[in-house]
């Protein structure tokens, strides 16, 4: 096989999913990342392969609300001011993913994503042995008032239906006949039966890398510092050392930016960053994740305790973790648990958004020798295997299983 030394720089979900992906297609693969494998943004996630993730979050409606939610500390949203330069690009493009024809366009690419998503899932968690990890009870989310229910049944869970993802509505009693232990602090909400989730995302990673390195794949802590074109390959320059490749693949989140930068490659991206809280619940039992979509907040229930993630903080990936986001997450917990939880720990970590709430997949048309799988922002582990299944077809020259175009990386330009 020609051109078949292939690198990755991240080694989270969508990199190792990746690598997984082209190393069963016969390439030499070397994963590179500063951290451990899954230790980034795929350490501290929900948790939930969110099968019904079918819209954009490009709504005029959504806009308009956007200044009240900064100015409100307990809002899911906020953001850091010396972060505000970098969101001026990613605002003129999110306004212009608003309008009818573009929002339609991305629902669109969403749910071709989603139609191949599971079957993807599904190889890789086999091919590593990680299906322990994942459960399949499905998932809840709740509304707090009998107006916020309706609202959803004739809004976005309407256009959910239309793009065909399974979901009941449910009553406030019946809520509580799936998860007993919840406080009544709802009325109500929605059941996604086929929605999974992992009891450990980093568990997972782990598995795949350890399954990657078993079957000869090379994997550098390091970090990469500078991204050379040579001819037709590519050269990484890591922090003491150079290392040549035929092909490189980009899955490096929000860091991607700076790298592809010196090659003349922009990209809106941005840091948005989520929080969790790992919570002992005093013996409470959750059977599934339990979101409360009007706090922008899920409990689910993972080996090491019940995880509660969620906010919306546009910040420096390295800024301080921002304890008042935190502290207003806790308070939304113990309403829905109706108790005062114990603290094991706390973690920030950050998502890499688009303008478009699309993922950039890809080869560039710039230097086709680098391809680039990133932006995923809330949807990285439920399109990391389709994602690496793409990339794959992309750099063997097959026709792709879905079509590439809505996620170009020129699209930006």
């Amino acid at each position: 096989m020609e051109n078949n030394n292939v690198a990755i720089i991240g080694a989270g979900i969508v990199g190792l999913s990746t690598a997984l992906s082209l190393q069963q297609a016969g390439y030499r693969v070397t994963l590179i990342d500063r951290e451990a494998p899954g230790m980034g943004a795929s350490f501290g996630n929900a948790g939930l392969f969110a099968d019904y993730a079918r819209l954009p979050f490009t709504k005029f409606a959504l806009m308009r609300k956007m200044p009240g939610m900064l100015m409100d500390s307990t809002s899911p949203l906020s953001m850091q001011g010396s972060y505000l330069p970098n969101l001026l690009p990613y605002g003129w493009g999110f306004l212009k993913s608003c309008f009818q024809s573009r929002y339609e366009a991305g629902r669109e690419a969403l749910t071709s994503l989603q139609q191949f998503a599971p079957t993807a899932d599904k190889t890789l968690l086999q091919l590593t042995g990680a299906e322990d990890l994942v459960k399949a009870n499905g998932c809840l989310a709740l509304f707090d008032s009998e107006q916020t229910v309706a609202d959803a049944r004739e809004g976005d869970m309407a256009e959910r239906l239309q793009q065909g993802v399974n979901l009941e509505f449910l009553s406030a009693a019946e809520v509580a006949d799936l998860e007993p232990d919840l406080a009544g602090f709802h009325a109500g909400g929605v059941y996604y039966p086929d929605t999974r989730f992992t009891v450990s995302p980093v568990a997972v990673c782990q598995r795949y890398a350890e399954y990657f390195v078993s079957q000869g794949g090379i994997l550098i802590e390091d970090e990469v510092c500078q991204v050379e074109v040579n001819g037709q390959g590519v050269n990484l320059r890591l922090s003491d050392t150079a290392q040549a490749f035929d092909r490189l693949v980009m899955c490096a989140g929000v860091a991607s930016v700076k790298l592809l930068k010196p090659l003349g490659c922009n990209f809106p991206l941005v840091s948005e960053r989520g929080y969790h809280l790992t919570l002992d619940i005093n013996g409470k039992q959750l059977s599934r994740p339990v979101g409360w979509l009007d706090k922008a907040v899920f409990l689910t229930p993972m080996a090491d305790g019940v995880r509660l993630a969620g906010t919306a903080e546009f910040a420096h990936a390295d800024a301080p973790l921002n304890q008042e986001r935190a502290n207003a997450m806790l308070e939304h917990a113990k309403v829905m648990l109706g108790l005062d939880p114990e603290i094991r720990s706390t973690w920030v970590g950050s998502r890499p958004s688009t303008p478009d709430s699309l993922p950039v997949i890809g080869a560039l048309k710039q230097h086709p020798q680098i391809a680039v799988a990133f932006g995923h922002g809330h949807l990285g582990l439920t399109f990391a295997a389709i994602t690496g299944e793409l990339i794959k077809q992309t750099l063997s020259g097959e026709a792709t299983s879905v079509d590439l175009s809505p996620f170009a990386p020129e699209r930006f330009s």
